[in-house]
């Protein structure tokens, strides 16, 4: 999506917002496939199950989340372009806000899945 110099201020934001929200996307499917790898390797590598089973189990409740989370932001995509459509101030603001909602959410999902990544390593290098 390119943008332009012509651009009105609203047509700028929209374009940002949606190459921010596929950045998102592509970051989130990355998440789901490296879930996969991180469950993978605690079977296929026979890893002290005692110690990883919680984790685990966190790990397969985050790639649950991460899917819901995947469906939503597509939604949010789908629906996007109507932000273009705003005639007046009320209807962009709606749109900035909820693009900022979906802004937060996808930072405290990748907070969340950063601080379970990190307990799986530290017991996997001990």
């Amino acid at each position: 999506m390119q943008i332009y110099d012509h651009d009105s201020p609203e047509a700028i934001t929209y374009k940002n917002n949606s190459i921010e929200l596929e950045n998102w996307l592509e970051h989130l499917t990355y998440i789901d496939k490296e879930i996969t790898s991180l469950l993978n390797i605690a079977i296929t590598d026979r890893v002290n199950t005692d110690d990883l089973t919680p984790l685990l189990s966190e790990l397969e409740n985050q790639k649950k989340e991460n899917s819901i989370t995947i469906d939503k932001f597509n939604e949010y995509r789908n629906n996007l372009p109507k932000a273009a459509e705003c005639e007046d101030v009320s209807c962009d603001m709606f749109y900035v806000n909820e693009h900022d909602k979906y802004r937060k959410s996808y930072r405290a999902h990748l907070e969340n899945y950063r601080k379970i990544k990190e307990a799986y390593f530290d017991i996997l290098s001990k």
